[in-house]
């Protein structure tokens, strides 16, 4: 079982490289909406752990102000297929605006998030990030 996850896993990467492109959000017409989905094949080889996470995101943009929210979800790992282990996921909310500041991209942002299993909200976090 092992080397049949490390072998699909390697030609999946190989297929995903050889490939070039990527794939991005859909815009729904000029609405500012998207969406868009990660789906993130990992196989850990020293733990000999496989885990299949999809991660569907949704977002809206005007006027260079940007809200989304995402959830990730385990659709399966080294015991087989499961959804989520059963679990109810935490929905991830984040809100950004790009600004130029010294000639340098920045992103001022906020995010947080809420366990639908816990019915609790996480930490609001802050922060401007610089891209150079």
């Amino acid at each position: 079982m092992k080397i049949a996850a490390i072998a699909a896993t390697v030609t999946a990467l190989t297929l995903a490289a050889c490939g070039g492109t990527q794939a991005e959000a859909a815009e729904i017409g000029n609405t500012g909406i998207s969406i868009g989905a990660e789906l993130d094949n990992r196989y850990n080889v020293d733990a000999e752990a496989l885990t299949i996470t999809f991660t569907p995101e949704v977002g809206y943009n005007i006027a260079g102000f940007g809200l989304s929210a995402s959830t990730d979800l385990e659709l399966a790992n080294n015991d087989g297929f499961t959804l989520n282990n059963d679990d109810l996921p935490t929905l991830d909310f984040g809100a950004e605006y790009g600004l130029s500041m010294w000639g340098l991209g920045a992103t001022a942002y906020a995010e947080t998030g809420y366990d639908l299993e816990a019915e609790d909200m996480s930490d609001v976090e802050v922060g401007i990030s610089f891209k150079f």
